[in-house]
């Protein structure tokens, strides 16, 4: 009798635990399921987030209204305060082109305070400061990233940053998938814009591992990203550009300056 027992407790264990198995192996396959849709789904998701913000972007992007009377366009200054995208790239190229053609040679002063945006956007706008004839200064002021960095560093003028501004190379491009592909010719490119513009080490190329690289003033200096280091009261954004409270700026002379200058 005993025994009939302990065989029929060893037969009930035995059908729980398998229960117990079959429904954690359920589970398991469900889980498994789940993650395989998701990691197939999120870069669809990221598309079609993609898709509407330039939609977003797009539905905004009106003709810019250009006012001869405004303040700052009078003092030939023109701000970049936002994310670069579509309709930043289309405002700011159509301020520069319009000071361009009320005097070509008087310089333009860019300030540039942005967490960044589009690659392609960053160079419409740095393709309009190469085309027309009067020099652009640059100016780093508060926070000047990614797409903004690479604007600073195109200028045909003078490039200036505030004391107390923090920049960031940003390497995000993706690897080239071959010679003739987009990653390559956008790597390119925007690689060569460092190159030529800049003495940034060696170490950090290719850009390719979204490593992002924060540079004091005093680094960009170094690396011949800016030309000047001044005083934030010396922006010019209230005023002129006179040396404030006696301080003299701090200067280097670029490679890439006389390379503009010539």
């Amino acid at each position: 009798m005993d025994e009939h027992a302990t065989d029929g407790r060893r037969r009930i264990v035995l059908v729980l635990g398998l229960i117990v198995v079959g429904i954690l192996a359920t589970q398991t396959a469900v889980l498994i399921w789940f993650v395989t849709s998701y990691v197939q789904t999120v870069p669809k998701l990221g598309d079609t987030l993609d898709n509407y913000i330039d939609s977003q972007i797009d539905a905004g992007s009106e003709d810019p209204t250009l006012r001869g009377d405004e303040p700052l366009l009078r003092s030939r200054k023109v701000l970049l305060f936002q994310d670069v995208n579509s309709r930043t790239a289309k405002e700011i190229s159509a301020r520069l082109m319009y000071l361009n053609s009320l005097d070509p040679k008087k310089p333009i002063d860019l300030y540039i305070s942005t967490q960044g945006g589009w690659t392609d956007n960053a160079f419409t706008i740095i393709d309009t400061i190469r085309t027309i004839s009067a020099p652009v200064n640059t100016w780093a002021i508060g926070g000047c990233y990614s797409a903004g960095a690479l604007i600073l560093v195109t200028a045909t003028g003078r490039r200036y940053a505030t004391e107390d501004v923090i920049l960031m190379i940003h390497a995000n491009l993706d690897s080239p998938t071959g010679a003739h592909s987009y990653p390559s010719l956008a790597l390119e490119r925007y690689e060569g814009v460092w190159k030529n513009n800049s003495s940034l080490p060696s170490s950090w190329y290719p850009m390719t591992n979204d490593e992002e690289h924060y540079l004091s003033p005093k680094e960009a200096l170094e690396y011949h990203v800016i030309d000047e280091i001044v005083p934030v009261e010396r922006a010019g954004l209230t005023g002129g550009r006179g040396t404030a409270g006696g301080r003299t700026p701090q200067r280097r002379h670029s490679p890439a300056a006389a390379r503009r200058e010539r």
